[in-house]
């Protein structure tokens, strides 16, 4: 089974990610966490230059850069999920439908670039509102958490793709163990 945590900064996806697996452990079911982008990569290593500010790519680069890094971790995905591991992904393929989107592109173009991964069971939108995600991140800012406006746009098309395609979202302004309260009783329900 794979569970998606999504979100903007600074919604809790690492934290929750951590809390979700350590549950699900104490439940006997083996449990891996993924975070993308996966920085320890070649093209994970192009990403991050690209969000310091070091590179400069057209919005469709970057995009393919983000599927091209899954890609890279597609054959450690596969073979946790033949021995029946949860996979806990802190961002998957939805967080570059909801950037791309709101950086102009199409969905389907966006979709295309990872057609063939594994697919999710239950996508999690951590809904955190851009103002708290400013206030819990006083350190240095990728290119795309500096931008107040372009934030606004991630969380509204974030909530807009979770009522089209069917993603749960949970309200990641409470406190850490009522958001992973929150969390648990919507995964529990998918793993009945």
């Amino acid at each position: 089974m794979i569970i998606v945590l999504e979100g903007f900064d600074q919604a809790g996806k690492g934290t929750q990610s951590k809390l979700l697996a350590k549950a699900l452990k104490t439940r006997k079911l083996k449990c891996k966490i993924f975070s993308f982008p996966d920085y320890s990569t070649p093209i994970g290593k192009e990403i991050k230059y690209y969000l310091s500010g070091k590179r400069k790519f057209p919005p469709q680069v970057i995009h393919c850069l983000l599927a091209a890094n899954r890609w890279e971790k597609s054959k450690e995905i596969e073979d946790a999920l033949s021995k029946d591991y949860v996979l806990i992904m802190n961002r998957y393929y939805q967080s570059n439908l909801v950037y791309g989107i709101t950086n102009g592109l199409e969905l389907e173009w966006l979709s295309n670039l990872d057609a063939g991964l594994p697919k999710e069971d239950l996508v999690i939108v951590l809904d955190v509102k851009p103002k708290e995600s400013f206030d819990r991140k006083k350190i240095q800012r990728d290119k795309f958490e500096k931008n107040k406006e372009f934030a606004q746009k991630i969380v509204h098309t974030y909530r807009t793709l979770a009522k089209e395609l069917g993603w749960e979202i949970v309200n990641a302004s409470q406190t850490k163990l009522q958001v992973h309260k929150n969390v648990m009783e919507v995964a529990l329900r998918y793993l009945k």
